[in-house]
């Protein structure tokens, strides 16, 4: 009786409205530097048959026009779509819905605003390295990526950098760097002590921050101590370069030593010592022996002139005795001659005395030679 009060139409439609598919809820956008992930939640114990979900995206200003959507992902199982290479606009508004599918039925939209530049986290650096030296370490790595492994700095031109380090044993108060390159080096560190870092990339402008890296720790390195026989070398060339040229002064002077002679009064006077060595003064003796027999040659030349002036006026005054008396006897002529040969005996002798003082004179001279 009831069928016959309603038709057939108003009951068809009362059934589609109660049997309609829920539209999936908690819809959100999983944007991490330019790569875009839209995800939701749909309640699968709501129907007895599989569901499928279709996703579609638009700019803002087009919201309105149904044929300007287009379609991404349709109908898939997953609840979740990837639409980083399909919103190529980082400073772009766009609309996101997405619905369930089923048995020919479909759900309501659920959508989504979405701007990149306001709403897409910044990701932290990639492959960060550590090279460590001598109480220093040099980080380097690479900026935050977008899709198809092109960098962020193309879109995001003030972007930093920032440096946390810390002492791993015992833990140490964190400590920061700030910078703009992709590489730093830490200097006047600890050596051979284990640091830990982590880095992470934000823009002012936009006042987005990424989450640090993972902290990785590296052992710094030292100026290690040089082995024992390094250095019991290294003294043993100082000790013979040092040797060397006092042997070679002392045989230099022991050679000019050599070469010199010391009068005796100096080799017995010991602080005549201390003086310079003087050469051997062979000209200045042999001058002192030329004078010396010059000076002798003069006194005896003097004594034998004087000897020939006695000689003569002995010869004048027995001339004259002659012619005063020629009938002298022979005696005194022997007398005379006798007196004669006496003077020139001693003026002989005279003259021999010079040549005895002279070899006694020389004779110091050649004591000290």
């Amino acid at each position: 009786m009831l069928l016959r009060l309603f038709p057939w139409p108003v009951f068809l439609l009362a059934y589609s409205e109660f049997t309609v598919l829920p539209s999936p809820h908690n819809v959100k956008m999983d944007a991490v530097n330019t790569q875009y992930i839209m995800r939701w939640d749909w309640n699968h114990s709501l129907a007895n048959h599989n569901v499928t979900f279709t996703a579609q995206y638009t700019f803002s200003n087009q919201r309105f026009d149904e044929g300007s959507y287009s379609g991404k992902c349709i109908r898939i199982t997953e609840e979740r779509c990837d639409f980083s290479r399909e919103l190529d606009l980082y400073v772009g508004s766009y609309i996101l819905r997405v619905r369930a599918e089923g048995r020919g039925q479909m759900s309501n939209w659920s959508c989504l605003k979405f701007v990149p530049d306001e709403d897409a986290a910044l990701g932290p650096p990639s492959h960060v390295a550590l090279d460590p030296g001598d109480a220093m370490v040099t980080v380097s790595f690479r900026k935050p990526m977008k899709e198809q492994d092109h960098t962020m700095r193309s879109m995001l031109d003030s972007m930093s950098f920032s440096l946390q380090y810390w002492e791993k044993h015992p833990p140490s108060k964190k400590q920061e760097n700030v910078f703009d390159t992709e590489e730093r080096t830490l200097f006047f560190l600890k050596p051979w002590t284990e640091y830990c870092m982590q880095v992470s990339a934000f823009i002012k402008l936009s006042n987005k921050t990424s989450p640090y890296t993972p902290q990785q720790c590296v052992r710094t390195l030292g100026k290690r101590h040089p082995p024992v026989w390094q250095v019991l070398l290294a003294l043993l060339c100082c000790v013979t370069l040092m040797t060397v040229p006092i042997c070679r002064h002392y045989k230099k002077r022991k050679s000019i030593v050599s070469k010199y002679t010391f009068p005796s009064s100096i080799l017995h006077n010991t602080q005549d010592q201390m003086f310079l060595l003087l050469p051997r003064e062979e000209s200045c003796v042999a001058t002192a022996v030329v004078a010396v027999q010059v000076e002798q040659t003069s006194q005896g030349e003097q004594q034998q002139v004087k000897g020939q002036r006695d000689v003569e006026a002995e010869q004048d005054s027995g001339s004259s005795s002659i012619q005063r008396g020629q009938g002298s006897s022979s005696h005194d002529s022997g007398i005379y001659s006798g007196e004669d040969s006496g003077k020139r005996s001693v003026g002989s002798t005279t003259t021999s005395q010079p040549e005895d003082t002279l070899r006694k004179k020389i004779d110091p001279f050649s004591k000290l030679l």
